[in-house]
């Protein structure tokens, strides 16, 4: 689960900003749906209820990809892990980013 993505180009841009995105499957609980929208809605939020925040269902190999519409130098991609329960971003050694 994760409550923000950017994606910054040139100048510090966000170029997911509201731009169409996906994940692998979406969560629903009684507190609402999961949608990957939320993730780069521009919505900074890192309460799972408040966020509202993107998330999966439990699955082996989750993921979530926003289309950019236009090839992009991409400078960083930021994701902001949800406040509250576990950590659900972890980083490996090699300073890659793992969810789960």
């Amino acid at each position: 689960m994760w409550c923000a993505v950017s994606v910054d180009a040139r100048l510090n841009v966000n170029v997911a900003l509201n731009r169409p995105s996906y994940q692998a499957s979406t969560y629903s609980n009684a507190y609402g749906t999961y949608r990957a929208a939320n993730a780069n809605d521009g919505n900074r939020g890192t309460h799972v209820v408040h966020g509202p925040c993107a998330n999966t269902r439990s699955e082996t190999n989750p993921w979530w990809a926003v289309d950019l519409g236009v090839p992009s130098y991409v400078h960083s991609v930021n994701f902001t892990n949800r406040e509250n329960f576990c950590a659900y971003i972890r980083y490996n050694t090699m300073g890659e980013v793992n969810f789960g």
